[in-house]
């Protein structure tokens, strides 16, 4: 998977907010929207990562259960669904 970022933080939107959370950011965007507050995802800063490395990443023994896939645009990326499967 080409990742921008993994990091912890608080979840700021829907009904999670306020919540511990991972955030998976990944790579690439298509979109270009206006109101993108996140360039950097798809100019630069790739890092190559199997699931199991985006995994170990999260840490799967965190007491956060909550992981936000983001980007860029995850759904370019075949593997995307692969790692919500992983993470399920």
């Amino acid at each position: 998977m080409k990742v921008s970022e993994i990091f912890k933080s608080i979840q700021g939107e829907s009904t999670y907010a306020g919540l511990p959370c991972h955030f998976v950011r990944l790579w690439g965007c298509n979109l270009r929207c206006r109101y993108c507050d996140t360039r950097y995802a798809y100019e630069g800063g790739v890092h190559e990562m199997a699931i199991n490395e985006v995994i170990n990443s999260i840490g799967p023994n965190s007491p956060i259960r909550l992981v936000e896939i983001t980007g860029g645009e995850p759904l370019m990326q075949e593997e995307t669904f692969l790692l919500i499967e992983s993470l399920i």
